[in-house]
């Protein structure tokens, strides 16, 4: 532990050359060109966590060439359209579930007929299911919007975070067959 620098010693240059991530880049045209490469850098063993998209809520009025190579670009993760349509599903059945079964225990506990608690549960859940249909609906024209916001500034831009330069030929090969423009790579 002498070896050991006092904090206020360490090299800012030292810590950002240890952190460096290299990473491919490609913009898509459409949001079926990249999904379909998603879908192939997955499947070449790319994890999920290693890809990024732009977070359009924050950097809405930029074209995605310009931000392609800008640290600062805000970004978001990937998240496939299975685990968007499965929280879909969750509020759709949470929000039919949760007061669907409140009314049931709440009718039953005063006693009433098995037809007036089945009515009661039914109608309850009803409308809770109406409530989660519309936040899905919303949560789906919002991906939407984003997803036309994309198109309407230059395309969706996606980086690819590359561990080698095997990996990274493979992540370029894959942008590029997948129909991506200002394929390249940056530090």
């Amino acid at each position: 532990m002498a070896d050991a620098k006092p904090f206020e010693d360490i090299d800012r240059e030292d810590i950002a050359a240890q952190t460096e991530v290299r990473e491919a880049v490609g913009i898509f045209d459409t949001q079926d060109q990249l999904q379909a490469a998603i879908d192939e850098l997955q499947l070449a063993g790319f994890d999920r966590f290693e890809l990024g998209l732009v977070d359009t809520d924050a950097a809405r009025d930029a074209p995605a060439h310009h931000l392609a190579d800008d640290p600062t670009t805000p970004r978001k993760n990937y998240v496939a359209p299975e685990s968007f349509g499965d929280a879909q599903g969750g509020l759709i059945a949470g929000f039919a579930m949760l007061p669907a079964m409140g009314t049931a225990a709440v009718v039953a506990g005063t006693g009433a007929a098995v037809a007036v608690t089945a009515a009661a549960t039914v109608a309850t859940g009803g409308v809770g299911a109406l409530v989660g249909g519309a936040l899905a609906y919303m949560a789906t024209r919002k991906r939407a919007d984003t997803q036309t916001t994309q198109e309407n500034q230059g395309g969706h831009l996606l980086w690819v975070r590359v561990r080698t330069p095997g990996h990274e030929q493979k992540a370029l090969d894959i942008l590029r067959r997948h129909a991506a423009h200002h394929v390249h790579t940056h530090d």
